[in-house]
């Protein structure tokens, strides 16, 4: 039996799974070009469509401020989507954080005091030409600067 090769255009029309997320993905776009002429210019890089399911419109705001301004200008939204053409039952609005407001901060890292006094008895073991030399007196004056009272040192 002969199997039959599919392009990727014969995935992509019909009622494949693929070609309905391209129809959806092609709607947001859509909606969030259509979003971008109702929404006053302060607010245009804060506010992203994030989903359209059964009339309801999902935007994703960066933090609670903006949310709170965008349900203060729902109602105009609507009208305005209403008048481009999109029947949008109801809009929603959830925070969603940029990924900068997400980081971690930095670890702290403490070297103990066992780890210091190998250092040190290895930098004074090694020869003065040896090119190991210059990075351990780094670490070992930049460890010095710490606080020694700090829990995690010990």
């Amino acid at each position: 039996m002969k199997q039959r090769v599919q392009t990727i255009g014969d995935c992509l029309n019909g009622n494949s799974p693929l070609a309905r997320l391209q129809e959806h993905a092609l709607h947001l776009g859509r909606l969030q070009r259509q979003l971008a002429l109702l929404l006053p210019d302060y607010l245009q890089d804060s506010v992203a469509v994030a989903n359209f399911r059964q009339g309801v419109l999902v935007l994703h705001v960066a933090s609670a401020a903006i949310a709170a301004r965008m349900n203060l200008i729902l109602p105009r939204l609507r009208e305005g989507f209403f008048a481009q053409g999109s029947a949008i039952d109801e809009l929603r609005v959830k925070i969603r954080p940029s990924h900068a407001e997400y980081r971690r901060p930095a670890p702290t890292r403490a070297v103990s005091a066992e780890a210091l006094s190998g250092i040190e008895t290895l930098r004074a073991a090694l020869p003065g030409d040896s090119p190991l030399s210059e990075p351990l007196n780094r670490l070992l004056m930049h460890v010095a600067r710490k606080p020694r009272n700090d829990p995690l040192s010990k």
